[in-house]
C-alpha cells in the first residue's frame, strides 16, 4: 500500500461497500490513495412489489440510501465526486444484460486507472452480487495497457455466510486495526440497514468479524478477501 495506488470498489448496493472493505478503504485514503466506489444498483426496491417503485415513499427511501452512501463515504474519507450511483432496481440486476455492467466497469477502469480493484465474491447467495462479480470478471481480462496490479473478492454480511455448501473463505487479509472504529461509524450512517445483534449488520458482530479475520492474521483486526488475480504483489 503506497500513496501511488488507486482502488476501485465496484458493490452492487450502498452498505456493501462498508460491509466488504470498508476498513481497507479507510486505510488507503489515510495513505493519500485515490479511491473510486461505484454502485451499480440502488438498494431499496427489492423489498417492494414493481407496482410500487414509483411511488413516493419507495422514491424517498432510495434517495435516502444513497444520501447515507455519501455520509458513509465522508466518514472514510472518500471524495463524494468519485462516489458513483446507480438508479437500477434492487436485485433485478440478473435483468439486465450483463455486457451493459460489464461495458460500465470498464469505463470507470479506462478511466480511474485503478491498481486494485474491490468486488463481491462469486457464491454469494445474493442474485445482484454474483451478478456483478460476473460483470467484473471480462472487465478485468488482461489487456495491454491495465494498471491493475491486484483484483479481490470481498463478503457481505447477511449475504455471503447465507451459503453453507461453499463457505468463504479468504486468501488475503488487509489489517484494519486502526480504522475498524470508521468502518463501524461507516456503516452506522445506513440508518435502516444497522441493527442490534445478533443480527449480522450490527456494529458488535461487525467488530467480531475483524476480531475473527484478524486472528486468522495475527492480527487485532482485520478484513479477509479472496485474491481473484495478483501481479508482482
Amino acid at each position: 500500500m503506497n500513496s501511488n495506488d488507486r482502488v476501485l470498489v465496484i458493490a452492487a448496493h450502498p452498505d456493501d461497500e462498508v460491509l466488504g472493505c470498508g476498513g481497507t478503504i479507510a486505510r488507503y485514503r489515510a495513505e493519500g490513495c485515490d479511491v473510486r466506489v461505484v454502485f451499480m444498483a440502488e438498494g431499496i426496491t427489492a423489498r417492494f412489489s414493481p407496482s410500487e417503485f414509483d411511488t413516493d415513499a419507495v422514491k424517498e427511501k432510495s434517495a435516502k440510501r444513497n444520501a447515507d452512501a455519501l455520509e458513509a463515504m465522508t466518514v472514510l474519507g472518500v471524495n463524494t465526486d468519485q462516489v458513483f450511483l446507480s438508479e437500477r432496481h434492487c436485485c433485478r440486476l440478473d435483468q439486465v444484460p450483463l455486457i451493459e455492467l460489464t461495458k460500465q466497469i470498464e469505463d470507470h477502469i479506462r478511466e480511474f486507472s485503478p491498481t486494485h480493484m474491490f468486488t463481491h465474491a462469486p457464491d454469494d447467495p445474493n442474485i445482484d452480487h454474483v451478478t456483478v462479480h460476473k460483470a467484473v470478471l471480462p472487465a478485468i481480462r488482461p489487456i495491454k495497457g491495465q494498471h491493475l496490479r491486484g483484483v479481490f473478492a470481498f463478503e457481505v454480511l447477511s449475504s455471503t455466510e447465507w451459503n453453507p455448501l461453499k463457505p468463504y473463505a479468504p486468501t488475503v487479509f488487509q489489517d484494519i486495526t486502526d480504522s475498524i472504529t470508521q468502518k463501524i461509524a461507516a456503516m452506522q450512517k445506513y440508518e435502516s440497514e444497522i441493527h442490534p445483534p445478533p443480527h449480522p449488520r450490527s456494529p458488535e458482530v461487525l467488530q467480531a468479524l475483524a476480531r475473527f479475520r484478524g486472528a486468522q492474521a495475527g492480527l487485532d483486526y482485520a478484513e479477509g478477501f479472496v485474491l481473484i488475480r495478483g501481479i508482482n504483489l
